[in-house]
């Protein structure tokens, strides 16, 4: 395998994984007032999230990574 080559997509029920992953923390991370578009990533590829008076478009991996980040500080 071709380690410089490789892409998570291309695993079985990754993209599926990673989209429930993202419906459910931004479910988590209303409590914080952060709003996620969840349609976004799924028809355009990239999330719109307003988070702390900001707004980010990101793809999924750091869209997960950064609604990780907020329901994590809500512990």
């Amino acid at each position: 395998m071709d380690l410089l080559k490789f892409e998570l997509k291309l695993v079985p029920g990754y993209e599926d994984w990673l989209a429930a992953q993202i419906r459910q923390l931004s479910l988590e991370a209303l409590k914080t007032q952060t709003l996620t578009c969840n349609a976004c990533g799924e028809v355009a590829g990239a999330y719109i999230i307003d988070y702390d008076g900001q707004t980010f478009r990101l793809p999924g991996e750091e869209t997960y990574t950064l609604l990780s980040f907020i329901v994590r500080r809500l512990s």
